[in-house]
């Protein structure tokens, strides 16, 4: 039967459907075959060739790796006084400044008031860069800093896609709507659900794993692109779950430590 093949990053996907009705799959990578993968269902072939195909980046260790890593920068994990002091506590002080002072229900009518009281509060962590920052204050406090905070809510309920066109109005007279802007205040209201994107640091933790999101990350703020960080943030949650991690503040700081620390930032 005919071939099938798709780009994957740097590698070529190649399957066919063999004459059993079962599918066999290649992974072609620098002009070399990976071994033949076979499976009866042709989506799950896929999922199976991606992952082979995730292994051959540079930069891979494996989710192991990446483990053995974090521990190596914070050998006490997640309930570590250096995780807790350096990478925690701030961000769960935050979330809970954010709902004491704009809950994301009430973010849904959200008030020219409301985006003041946000703009005051000690909701600001350098989550952001100081541009970022500097931008979205500037929305809040202008005539569009309600219609910001009412699309980050609907963001945050789950229609991506409108939240974002509604965070983008808001804030272009300030700066453009970057994945960390889009992405900051239903982290924070929601940090069980909802993953905080810092696009160089988590494409280079998902070539490190493997996962897809290295070539499913596009620049401007989609609902696909999110749903492939929710899928991160997910596999990377049950793999650290046994290690103490309790919501996707950890999620996040385990990929930021991961990804950012470096052999210097190692305790002596």
């Amino acid at each position: 039967m005919a071939s099938m093949s798709e780009s994957y990053g740097k590698s070529t996907l190649r399957w066919q459907q063999e004459k059993d009705g079962t599918f066999a799959g290649v992974v072609i990578a620098d002009g070399k075959r990976s071994e033949i993968l076979r499976d009866e269902d042709e989506a799950r072939l896929l999922v199976r060739l991606k992952n082979e195909a995730g292994k051959l980046e540079p930069l891979y260790v494996g989710m192991q790796g990446a483990i053995d890593r974090f521990l190596s920068f914070m050998p006490g994990g997640f309930s570590g006084e250096r995780n807790l002091g350096e990478e925690r506590d701030y961000k769960l002080n935050a979330h809970r400044q954010l709902l004491d002072t704009l809950s994301l229900e009430k973010a849904k009518q959200a008030t020219i008031d409301d985006a003041l009281n946000v703009r005051k509060a000690g909701v600001w962590i350098n989550l952001l860069s100081p541009y970022e920052s500097m931008h979205l204050k500037e929305a809040l406090e202008g005539p569009n800093g309600a219609a910001f905070l009412q699309a980050a809510a609907k963001f945050a309920d789950g229609d991506v896609n409108a939240g974002a066109q509604g965070m983008h109005l808001a804030i272009k007279k300030h700066g453009r709507l970057s994945w960390p802007t889009a992405t900051y205040f239903p982290f924070l209201w929601q940090p069980t659900k909802h993953m905080f994107l810092k696009p160089t640091v988590t494409r280079d933790f998902a070539e490190r794993i493997g996962h897809p999101f290295q070539y499913d990350y596009e620049a401007e703020v989609t609902a696909d692109t999110y749903n492939s960080l929710i899928d991160l943030a997910e596999e990377t949650m049950k793999a650290v779950k046994p290690l103490g991690a309790r919501d996707l503040i950890d999620v996040q700081s385990f990929i930021w430590v991961v990804g950012a620390y470096r052999e210097e930032d190692k305790p002596g």
